[in-house]
């Protein structure tokens, strides 16, 4: 009996050592306080003579401590999220639930009350506390993780407001040099194919319809296939890479062409560069601001980076003034950046809402890694081989 006691404290201790070593040395402390906190709290238990009342003490010791156990995974280990849009077909669709995982970047600590489950409904009752919901109270901080953010990661971040959260594929890391052609993404000048399932718009003729509408079903593409509007003599569609070349070895398929976006000064791009035509499908080159990388101020670098310096660089303003740029009040000639960033896409690339538009994503709004697909359910059908899928 002690010889298996002492075989599962080596175990415990090497779960530890491995936690310390990977970069979770957070994750070990609290796994090493709990247990003994636990083992004191029963020892302590055994000293109650009365029986009635040491099952009370004992339930309500259990119910904190899985309780709090509870709001530690959810807070710094593992959350659940629905996936709100369908910017990431095929890969995730609308309303998916998903597993992510915080521990692999590390979890980022709570900004307020409001951030801490469940404990927070107490603050919702407090009128004084209600009244600061959408502010940060606390300085940002994140835990050590056991990787970092690579390419073709698919996340889930914070923007634009706290509880709202979105689920995109990380194209471009700190750092690196992004550059969109003609629909393809260009990471350090090589050519990136992240997914399988990335859709992009293609514009087709189909000179014999009879038969195309009998291979239709043969053909397994499930997106809808319609006239393009805007020249009628074409049919359009959303196809990923296998689609398009099921299409193109059609006979009765030609003028197969992707539709690549033409400029419009309303697109709402998130930078518009002077004399550079960028659009959704051709943008950049432009580096992805890297935390200590400092930059030459320029008419250039002001519009594609000052979206980012105002919005998420701590206590920094910066202006263009009568060709001076301004930071808080005064004129500088450069700029370092105070924290990581990188780019965002939605697989689903002409129905996505992502970086090209809102710019460059800061670190401290990562939630996490999408780990795997809890269910699907999927054009309201229970989608099986679906189900605890992992997401690449």
């Amino acid at each position: 009996m002690i010889l298996f006691k002492n075989k599962n404290i080596l175990k415990y201790l090497i779960i530890l050592f491995l936690l310390f070593i990977i970069g979770l040395w957070w994750f070990a402390i609290i796994l090493l306080i709990g247990t003994l906190l636990y083992c004191m709290v029963f020892k302590l238990l055994k000293v109650i003579k009365y029986v009635l009342l040491k099952k009370i003490a004992k339930s309500i010791f259990l119910f904190l401590f899985i309780f709090l156990t509870a709001i530690c995974i959810k807070l710094l280990m593992l959350d659940i999220y629905k996936i709100p849009s369908s910017s990431m077909n095929d890969t995730l669709y609308t309303n998916d639930v998903i597993l992510v995982n915080k521990l692999k970047y590390g979890p980022k600590l709570p900004r307020s009350p409001f951030d801490i489950p469940w404990l927070n409904i107490a603050f919702y009752f407090n009128d004084k506390a209600k009244k600061r919901i959408k502010e940060n109270w606390w300085k940002y901080h994140r835990l050590s993780g056991y990787s970092r953010i690579k390419n073709g990661d698919v996340l889930v971040y914070e923007y634009f407001s706290k509880n709202n959260f979105f689920v995109k594929r990380c194209v471009g890391i700190a750092g690196d040099t992004l550059a969109i052609k003609d629909g393809q993404i260009f990471i350090n000048s090589k050519l990136q194919n992240f997914s399988n399932n990335i859709r992009n718009t293609y514009r087709f003729k189909i000179t014999n319809k009879k038969q195309f509408n009998k291979d239709i079903d043969r053909l397994e593409i499930d997106q809808l296939i319609g006239k393009d509007l805007e020249n009628l003599t074409f049919f359009k569609s959303s196809l990923k890479r296998g689609d398009y070349d099921k299409l193109k070895k059609l006979p009765y398929i030609s003028n197969l062409q992707q539709i690549i976006a033409s400029f419009d000064p309303k697109d709402g791009l998130f930078a518009k560069p002077q004399d550079n035509l960028w659009t959704k499908d051709n943008l950049g080159p432009i580096v992805i601001p890297k935390k200590g990388t400092t930059i030459t101020l320029n008419t250039f670098n002001f519009n594609v980076y000052s979206t980012a310096i105002n919005s998420h660089e701590k206590e920094v303003q910066i202006k263009h003034k009568n060709g001076q740029f301004i930071i808080n009040g005064k004129e500088v000639t450069t700029y370092t950046f105070q924290q990581n960033y990188y780019f965002m896409m939605g697989d689903h690339r002409n129905g996505s809402y992502d970086s090209r538009f809102v710019g460059f994503i800061p670190e401290e709004k990562v939630v996490g890694k999408v780990q795997c697909i809890l269910w699907s359910n999927y054009q309201d059908e229970f989608q099986w081989s679906r189900l605890f899928k992992s997401v690449n």
